[in-house]
């Protein structure tokens, strides 16, 4: 069934809003299985597609689509993401687009945040502005609803003409990062420990209402890219490397920064954990089969030595 046909769809934003309102009355599996497949779609359409006013409607709808799919445990942005139900999370505080004052506070609580949450709630705030503008009558609450929008526009706009999105720094799964050697900076230790605490259980998205135990005020995700942003300064300015050449292990540095869950090249530091993990079943092996010979070549000796004892008491 094509996209024009089916009562789902993602040609619009409106067409979004309606399929996620089509929706609720299936399973939270269905949902979500449903909606990634209409991102997916609507991601490959817009490769083909040239028209500027198609190529607006797609991205507000996938806007949409990606903002239900985080409010909901289900974003597929990270490998790390959990998609049960119950692993709800918690919206951010304080975002919204009522006025242009509401929009440059939300502009504010999302400053130093990931990128590409930056910009999922910017583009959901501006979908939803849409719908409660289409319900809306007073010609004041519309006005100022028109003035908060703009502010979130004109950020959209800029953060995509800089490419803000490359600075955004995925998390390295706590299953890779637990490999390596624990750290000795306390907040480090702290980090990781809210990271895969009984609260966030190695899902990202609660770092951004979760925080230290001395500082209320800057939620991890924030303090997290603070520290990043030093370790990499550190590293441009030293010109540092991230691997040994020799062990092919992760430098100092580079473990510093594995430490807050983030490593520039990945795929090289999981494919080194992966090493790790192969010859360590090795070591054990040959270090079993070493203490086994050992154990072996003492007890013979220990025979060895007994026998002339009774020979010589035969021989008396």
């Amino acid at each position: 069934m094509s996209e024009g046909e089916s009562k789902f769809g993602f040609k619009d934003m409106e067409k979004a809003l309606e399929t996620l309102k089509l929706l609720e009355s299936h399973d939270m599996q269905y949902r979500k299985l449903t909606v990634r497949g209409l991102l997916g779609r609507a991601k490959r359409v817009l490769t083909m597609t040239k028209a500027e006013e198609k190529l607006k409607n797609i991205n507000d709808a996938i806007g949409v689509f990606e903002k239900w799919l985080d409010e909901n445990g289900g974003g597929a942005s990270n490998k790390n993401t959990k998609t049960d139900g119950d692993d709800k999370v918690e919206t951010v505080p304080g975002l919204g687009f009522k006025d242009k004052a509401a929009a440059e506070a939300t502009l504010s609580i999302l400053a130093e945040r990931d990128p590409d949450y930056q910009r999922l709630a910017v583009k959901g705030l501006i979908g939803s502005s849409k719908r409660v503008l289409s319900g809306t009558k007073n010609e004041d609450k519309i006005n100022a609803i028109k003035e908060g929008v703009q502010v979130l526009e004109d950020f959209l706009e800029k953060f995509e003409a800089e490419n803000r999105i490359k600075d955004n720094r995925a998390y390295l799964p706590l299953a890779v990062v637990s490999k390596l050697p624990e750290p000795q900076d306390e907040l480090a230790s702290e980090f990781l420990a809210a990271y895969g605490g009984p609260k966030a259980k190695g899902n990202y998205k609660h770092l951004r209402t979760m925080f230290p135990k001395d500082d209320e005020a800057t939620s991890w995700d924030i303090v997290r890219n603070r520290q990043l942003a030093k370790l990499l300064e550190k590293i441009k300015s030293e010109e540092a490397k991230l691997f040994d050449p020799e062990s092919g292990a992760p430098t100092d540095l580079h473990l510093q920064l594995i430490h807050w869950a983030y490593s520039p090249q990945p795929d090289k530091l999981k494919q080194y954990v992966e090493k790790l993990a192969k010859k360590t079943p090795e070591k054990r092996k040959q270090g079993s089969s070493s203490s086994s010979n050992e154990s072996s070549g003492s007890s013979k000796g220990s025979d060895e030595e007994d026998v002339p004892k009774k020979k010589k008491k035969t021989e008396e």
